[in-house]
Parts: structure tokens; C-alpha cells; sequence
């Protein structure tokens, strides 16, 4: 017997198979070549801490260096049509008051947090949902 495979299931499969693939974008600015690795890493807010509503993931700090994100590295964060700009810090006192912190767990995964703020509370998120993170333009003088 032969099957005929609708044409919106191939698109369906080719889609969800490249979703998340790397690419580059090249474009240049006043002279400078921007480097925009369009990298989305997508990480699963595995709890909420009680008393401030910090976002526990279960992206590793490993998965983050691999990707170009390291200590002092600003990243963004997409979520339901938001987006956030955190930098990866040590601890709270690297960020203005109100400013979103990233944080290596002792458990060696990522934190996102707001200094002085309840981050799943103003972002929306709840256990279970899946976050897309995504290291920042790199300028590069060409």
C-alpha cells in the first residue's frame, strides 16, 4: 500500500527538524561588521523560588559557555513575545536595583532573577514553561 504524505506534515517535520538551528546574519554598521549568531537555546523554567519568584532553569553553565555566554556576558532572554536583557553576574550587587540578574546555581544551572524584584511574577512564567535564550550581537572591527 502506499501512503501519500501530505504536503503541511513535510513542512511540518522540515520545521520543527531546523527551528532551532544555528545561523549567522553578517551586516555591517558605520564601518563595523556585526556577528549576529542567531542561537536559541531553549531552557525549561524547572521551579519558582517562594519568596522573590526567581526563575530556576535547567540550562547549564557549561551549555551557556559552549554558546559565548560567560561571567559579566549580557544576554537576552524571549519569552510569550517579551524579552529581557540579563548579564551574567555573581551576585546581585552587579545589577542596578530593578535590573535583571543571571546566576550559576550551586546546582550549576542557570538563575534569572530581578535585583530587588519577583522576575516570574512581571515576565509571566510558570513551571513548565519553556524560555529561549539568545547570546547578543558581537561587534567585530573589520
Amino acid at each position: 500500500m502506499n501512503y501519500i504524505t501530505p504536503r503541511w506534515l513535510l513542512l511540518l517535520f522540515f520545521f520543527m527538524n531546523t527551528g532551532c538551528a544555528q545561523q549567522t546574519q553578517n551586516s555591517s554598521v558605520g564601518g563595523l561588521a556585526l556577528h549576529k549568531r542567531v542561537d536559541f537555546l531553549p531552557t525549561l523554567v524547572v521551579s519558582i523560588s517562594e519568596e522573590y519568584a526567581n526563575i530556576n532553569t535547567n540550562i547549564s553553565q557549561a551549555t551557556l559557555a559552549n554558546n559565548g555566554i560567560t561571567n559579566q556576558s549580557v544576554f537576552t532572554a524571549h519569552f510569550r513575545g517579551k524579552t529581557l536583557r540579563a548579564l551574567l553576574g555573581k551576585d546581585y550587587t552587579d545589577v542596578p536595583r530593578g535590573d535583571w540578574i543571571a546566576l550559576i546555581e550551586e546546582d550549576g544551572y542557570l538563575q534569572l532573577a530581578i535585583s530587588f524584584g519577583n522576575a516570574a511574577t512581571i515576565l509571566g512564567c510558570a513551571v513548565g514553561d519553556t524560555l529561549y535564550i539568545e547570546p547578543l550581537t558581537i561587534l567585530d572591527p573589520r
